[in-house]
């Protein structure tokens, strides 16, 4: 028997603690003389539930060159037998975001490209049957251009949308072998698969393509792997388990399909290497066929299909050293009371929630309600009401809050009040009446920003002040103006603001605003909270902060506007409750986390 040096050229290595887990030590193996164990570093291949498409569809099309944090699908069929659909949704590697509408809604496309440039081609129209027709993508639009020489659907396809390519596929006559090479403007024909298919599956570049699976005709399912040099196909290993309607994604050297039909619907995954294919350990948790995929060899997804009824399901397949979880809202305990716009202090297992307005009949409020981690108790009234009250900050222990509209606009206030984890006592006005405004920062260092100076129907403000602990005065005004103020970071040196329905978002030094990282877009009211360099902020979308940069988070379960977070921890967790609608719903944020594990080795 060979023996462990042999095989990988070092000895196992004899240690008291694991080495650095790192792409260094991948592959090693080691003795932990401290836990008796022996040990290694290896690829962990798993796949990942993600966030649910808009509309369940089967026999869809992706962008099959897009990453797996930035896809695209569209049309398909939205439900049996015979609904097509031409809607296209983006993906930002936790969420999937309507974009805009192919103009003629069909199943069974070729579909290669990118989120921004991506094409559509062929299909079947249940109303018209098979389609020559040809849509590109921009980011936002699709428009007609050259058709294909013909009828056809169910191709496979791979490329960009200037260096395309489509294979196999029907009708009319028998099933085809024609490839068709795509150069942003003409289509030309190339060289001819070895075996005809439809329903196949294709990744890679134009001229490094790969064609896998397919039909060859009712009920026979391939295992055929072809590759494409730019010119002609030359057959390669086949995979274990033939299948059509199937998942593929990857390049030629390092390629992964997943699900299909074998007849029977499956969810297997396997993948290639270029020369051989290997079944991999991960399985879909939903078998589908008719599905789509798109990114690496190592982090790809799979979109939609048919289990046989249409599916919206989404999961990420990834291959890596490391283990992945990705953020997550979850339900936590009601509020006793709808509210909007009310104060937050506090972090996910110790919250504030501190006046606000109520629904019916609308008017502000002085309710004050703690959090304990899991549910809500009634607290000592705020020593004000006021609506719009949502300027607020500091742990759950010591509170402030500022600010509001009472009994109705245009009577802005300018109370402002702490609490010392069991009772309100008022402290000295505000420098600037002011409701619905942005605010952070500690008790003795309070920050507020934004807001209403008269009333709604005159706008946001400019202005900004400081709390000192003993007196509030005006500073410099953002150079924005801002209501309904959605604000991260915990110090008054480190503060943020954006505006409701733009992606504006400026930071504050203590002395001066400056511009910061651009946001996605939407509507950014909600906070979850964590410092300026690890924010979550949530509400129509969810995004994150790192202190430099915006980038696309989880969203909340539950859509909705003008709600209240607590504003203290770490950034790895969160809590949003309130908001309209409906008033009383409490999530709770957990960071997703990808963390790097040796696996312990045992013999049987």
């Amino acid at each position: 028997m060979a023996e462990y040096e042999s095989i990988h050229g070092t000895r196992v290595r004899y240690l008291t603690s694991d080495p650095t887990l790192d792409s260094t030590t991948e592959g090693q193996v080691w003795y932990n003389s401290t836990t008796g164990t022996n040990k290694t570093l290896v690829q962990i291949k798993a796949t990942l539930s993600s966030g649910s498409l808009s509309t369940a569809r089967a026999g869809l099309a992706a962008g099959g060159s897009s990453p797996q944090t930035v896809g695209i699908v569209f049309g398909g069929t939205s439900a049996y037998p015979n609904t097509d659909t031409n809607a296209t949704e983006e993906y930002n590697g936790f969420n999937w975001a309507n974009g805009g509408n192919l103009n003629l809604a069909r199943t069974y496309m070729a579909g290669f490209g990118t989120q921004t440039a991506a094409v559509g081609a062929g299909g079947y129209d249940h109303g018209n049957g098979d389609k020559s027709e040809v849509e590109e993508y921009n980011g936002s639009t699709w428009s007609e251009v050259t058709d294909l020489p013909g009828n056809q659907r169910s191709q496979g396809a791979a490329g960009t949308q200037t260096a395309g390519l489509v294979f196999g596929g029907d009708p009319p006559g028998p099933i085809r072998t024609q490839s068709l090479e795509y150069d942003g403007t003409n289509w030309t024909s190339s060289g001819t698969l070895n075996t005809g298919r439809k329903y196949l599956a294709g990744c890679g570049i134009q001229t490094l393509a790969l064609a896998v699976g397919g039909s060859t005709g009712d009920p026979a399912r391939s295992a055929a792997t072809e590759e494409y040099n730019g010119s002609s196909w030359t057959s390669g290993n086949s995979f274990t388990e033939g299948r059509s309607a199937l998942a593929c994604f990857g390049v030629q050297t390092h390629a992964v399909i997943a699900g299909g039909a074998d007849p029977s619907i499956v969810n297997s995954i396997e993948e290639y290497d270029g020369t051989n294919w290997t079944t991999s350990p991960a399985t879909l948790a939903t078998a589908r066929r008719y599905t789509s995929g798109f990114g690496s060899g190592t982090a790809g997804v799979i979109a939609g299909g048919s289990k046989p009824a249409v599916a919206n399901e989404t999961e990420e397949y990834n291959s890596s050293i490391n283990a992945f979880t990705h953020s997550a809202w979850a339900a936590g305990g009601s509020l006793p009371t709808g509210v909007y716009f009310a104060g937050g202090a506090g972090d996910k297992d110790a919250a504030l929630s501190i006046g606000g307005s109520r629904f019916s009949p609308p008017a502000g409020v002085n309710t004050v309600n703690i959090y304990n981690g899991s549910s809500w108790t009634g607290g000592p009234n705020l020593n004000y009401s006021g609506r719009g009250t949502n300027m607020s900050g500091g742990p759950k222990t010591a509170a402030w809050v500022g600010g509001g509209a009472f009994p109705s606009y245009p009577t802005i206030l300018n109370n402002f009040s702490t609490w010392n984890d069991s009772s309100w006592t008022a402290g000295p006005t505000l420098a600037t009446n002011t409701s619905d405004a942005g605010g952070t920062g500690p008790q003795t260092a309070c920050l507020g920003y934004g807001g209403y100076v008269t009333s709604p129907s005159a706008g946001g403000t400019n202005k900004t002040q400081e709390y000192n602990g003993s007196s509030w005065s005006n500073v410099n005004n953002m150079p924005v103006t801002t209501s309904n103020t959605g604000d991260v970071g915990q110090s008054q040196i480190a503060a943020g603001a954006t505006i409701p329905g733009a992606s504006t978002f400026v930071e504050y030094d203590g002395t001066n605003w400056t511009a910061g990282g651009s946001t996605p877009g939407g509507n950014f009211s909600s906070v979850g909270g964590g410092p300026l360099n690890n924010s979550i902020l949530a509400a129509d979308v969810g995004i994150r902060y790192n202190g430099s940069a915006w980038s696309a988070d989880q969203n909340l379960g539950t859509p909705r506007t003008s709600s209240s977070g607590g504003k203290m921890g770490d950034g790895t967790t969160g809590i949003v409750f309130g908001g309209s609608p409906p008033g009383a719903l409490t999530e709770e944020y957990t960071q997703g986390t990808s963390v790097t594990t040796a696996s312990t080795l045992t013999t049987s």
